[in-house]
């Protein structure tokens, strides 16, 4: 029988609150405020790097898929106006 964990995917709308990345790799890390929630989420390949341009304090919808053990993924995401 097979055990894995199929995690969940969830939408949130929420402002990002920092962004961490290394130049030389294709993979950011970021965290949203939403409904009082803080969720740190990581994004790679050409996802990462879209979030990069990203201005300061941008609010964005955000399709999440957590699926332990690893931390939360960012699947896709579309800035809302501000």
């Amino acid at each position: 029988m097979n055990n894995q964990h199929l995690g969940t995917v969830q939408q949130i709308t929420g402002q990002v609150r920092s962004m961490f990345y290394l130049v030389d790799e294709p993979t950011t890390t970021l965290t949203i405020q939403a409904d009082g929630q803080t969720i740190t989420a990581r994004a790679t390949g050409q996802l990462a790097l879209d979030l990069r341009a990203l201005p300061r304090g941008a609010t964005i919808c955000a399709t999440l898929h957590d699926a332990p053990p690893e931390q939360t993924h960012l699947i896709t995401f579309t800035i809302m106006p501000a």
